[in-house]
Parts: structure tokens; sequence; C-alpha cells
């Protein structure tokens, strides 16, 4: 079961309730979300902020740039929220295999690892881990990162993967960005959620919708290899200028 799309909440006047501030261009909508302790069974979503960058399919072919330095842009304001950042690690979740469930492992694979060199000290700390899925594993998501971090003690993790959504305009037409964590493969009762809470530290989520959940079933758009080249090129190219440039 893969994890929904913040707007998949409700419609515009629900989403308005949480909406924090908004910016609109010609090209793509950045919103700003916030849940607080209240608010969090209302709509079975955890604490934090949720930032969703919104864009059609013509502006993720052609206008690549521009969403690359908009999540940047997004990536800063968690930066600033989280400033003792020094050593991060970046996990790509998903199945590469599985076209619906491949952004997260394409998206580590054009990232740039720097925690092996221990020359460049002004250089920050990038380790990058895909645990893969428990069935080609035979162990969970969460014990492979629990193990990764016993050992590299970073400063912030940061999730990448594949989200559902109910709502066709926003198929492959979204990017979120949250603080709250989730739970990799949680239709396995035996996953654990990652979030702050479970490693003490900070937790970054990235996803974007790229299956259309119906009755049960899960559906890819045609274009989903365009989509995932696109979307990995515009998260990695976001990652290595924020934490590299």
């Amino acid at each position: 079961m893969m994890q929904k799309l913040f707007l998949d909440i409700g419609k515009e006047e629900i989403q308005n309730q949480y909406k924090k501030d908004e910016k609109k261009t010609s090209l793509y909508k950045t919103t700003h979300f916030i849940v607080e302790k209240e608010q969090k069974k209302e709509i079975k979503k955890e604490c934090g902020d949720y930032y969703v960058l919104e864009f059609q399919y013509e502006t993720l072919m052609t206008r690549q740039m521009i969403l690359e330095k908009e999540l940047e842009r997004i990536l800063k304001l968690f930066l600033k929220k989280y400033p003792k950042t020094k050593k991060v690690l970046i996990v790509g979740l998903g199945n590469k295999n599985v076209d619906g469930d491949a952004l997260g492992v394409l998206t580590t694979d054009a990232l740039i690892a720097t925690n092996q060199y221990q020359d460049f000290l002004t250089l920050p700390k990038i380790a990058l881990l895909n645990p893969s899925v428990t069935e080609k594993t035979g162990i969970s998501s969460f014990k492979l990162i629990e193990m990764v971090v016993h050992d590299l003690k970073p400063d912030l993790i940061i999730l990448i993967d594949s989200l559902a959504t109910k709502n066709k305009e926003y198929l492959n037409q979204a990017i979120e960005i949250n603080d709250t964590g989730f739970i990799p493969g949680s239709a396995i009762h035996s996953c654990k959620e990652i979030n702050q809470k479970t490693f003490h530290i900070p937790i970054l989520s990235i996803g974007s919708p790229l299956c259309l959940e119906m009755e049960n079933q899960f559906f890819t758009s045609v274009f989903i290899h365009e989509v995932l080249k696109s979307l990995s090129t515009i998260l990695s190219t976001s990652l290595n200028h924020l934490f590299l440039k």
C-alpha cells in the first residue's frame, strides 16, 4: 500500500483549513500546509509541514529547470528549520523493477555521494541507500535503514518514494515534501514508521503521485517512463545543488 498524496484529504474547502500560504505562477503552484496536533485524527495525517508543488504535464516535460529551482527553494526552507545538517542519509525507497514504484531508486542512482571523502572538510557528507523491498531482500526497509543509521549517525534522513492518489488530476503532476515521515511497504504489518520519534533525528520525505488508486487497484499512465525520467532528474538535480553547489 502506497502513501497517499496530502491533497487527497478532500476538496479545496477542506484543504484550506490546513493551508498556511501559497505561491502561484503561470507554470506551477506551491502550497504550504500545516497539520497541528489537535488536527491529526481529523485527516489521519501526522503533525508537521507539508509542501505540495503542482504543475502541468507540459511543464514537467519542457520546463524542468523551473521546477528544480522551486523544489530547491522548498528544501532550503526545511534546512532552515533543521540547521545542524552536516551528514545526510538519502534513502531511495521502492522497487526499481516496478515502474510506479521506481522513483526513489532512480533518484538516488543520479545523486552524488560524498560520505566516502575525508579530505574535503567543508563538503556535506552525503550517503545513499537503496534498501529495495522486503519481498526481494527478506529484510524490512525500516530494519536496513536502522542498521545504517546506527553506524553512520546522520543528522538528517531524506526519504524518496512514489506516492498514490485517488484523483487523476494529480497523477504525475505534483511533488510533495514533508517532515512527518511514513511507513514503507505499509501493507506489511511488521513495518515500522520512519519518523523523528523512531530515529530521533529530522526526517524529510519527498514523493510524487505516480499511481492512481481505483477500487483498491493501482494504475500508472502510458507516459510513466517519460515521467520517471523527468521527475528523477528534477529531484536529483535539486538535491545535488542543495548540498553541493
